[in-house]
C-alpha cells in the first residue's frame, strides 16, 4: 500500500470521481442537468490513501464532494476503478452520509454508487425527502438513468409522510465546516 499517491493515481481518482459525479448530475435529462456536466468536481477530506494493489482510493475524515447542485458528505469515501478500463466501477460513501441534489435530500449510514448500472443504493436507516414529503425504509435504490426509486422494508417497514405545503416543517440541512482552500 502506498501512502503517497503517484501523479497517475491522483489523476485516475480525479477522473473516477468526475465520472461518477457526472452520471449523478446528469441522471435526469433536463437542460439544467445537462449543463451540470461542465461543472468542476471538488473533493475535500482530511486524508487520502491510494491503494495500488486494489485499485482503490480512500478519502477519510470530513469528506465532502461538490459538483454543481450535487453535494455529498460522509465520514469516508471509497472509490474503486476497473483494472482493465481504469474507469470507476463503484463508489461507497460510509458513515453519516448526507446527499443533496437540488430540492432532493437523503441520509443513510452507507451509500453505494454502481457506475455500470447507474444505481445508488442507500442502507443503514435511509431517509429521503423533497419539500414536505419524507420516506423511510430499510433500503432505497435510486435508478439514476430511469429517474426512479425503489424502497424496501424489512424489520423497518416502508413509511411515507406527506404534509400539506403550508404545514411543512423545515428539513435538516448538512452543516459544512469552513475549511481553507
Amino acid at each position: 500500500m502506498s501512502l503517497v499517491p503517484k501523479a497517475s493515481q491522483v489523476w485516475s481518482v480525479a477522473l473516477a470521481v468526475v465520472c461518477i459525479m457526472w452520471h449523478l448530475a446528469t441522471a435526469a435529462t433536463g437542460p439544467a442537468e445537462q449543463a451540470a456536466k461542465d461543472e468542476p468536481v471538488q473533493v475535500t477530506a482530511d486524508r487520502m490513501v491510494s491503494e495500488t494493489r486494489t485499485d482503490q482510493v480512500v478519502f477519510s475524515g470530513n469528506v465532502e464532494v461538490h459538483r454543481g447542485d450535487l453535494y455529498v458528505k460522509a465520514d469516508r469515501l471509497e472509490v474503486r476503478q476497473d483494472r482493465q478500463s481504469r474507469k470507476v466501477s463503484h463508489m461507497v460513501a460510509i458513515g453519516n452520509v448526507f446527499i443533496r441534489k437540488g430540492e432532493q435530500t437523503a441520509t443513510a449510514a452507507r451509500a453505494t454508487f454502481v457506475e455500470n448500472e447507474q444505481k445508488a443504493v442507500l442502507t443503514g436507516n435511509p431517509h429521503a425527502w423533497e419539500g414536505t414529503t419524507q420516506i423511510w425504509g430499510e433500503e432505497m435504490i435510486f435508478l439514476l438513468a430511469e429517474g426512479s426509486m425503489v424502497v424496501t422494508g424489512g424489520a423497518q417497514r416502508v413509511r411515507m409522510h406527506m404534509l400539506p405545503e403550508n404545514d411543512g416543517t423545515k428539513v435538516p440541512q448538512a452543516k459544512t465546516k469552513a475549511r481553507g482552500g
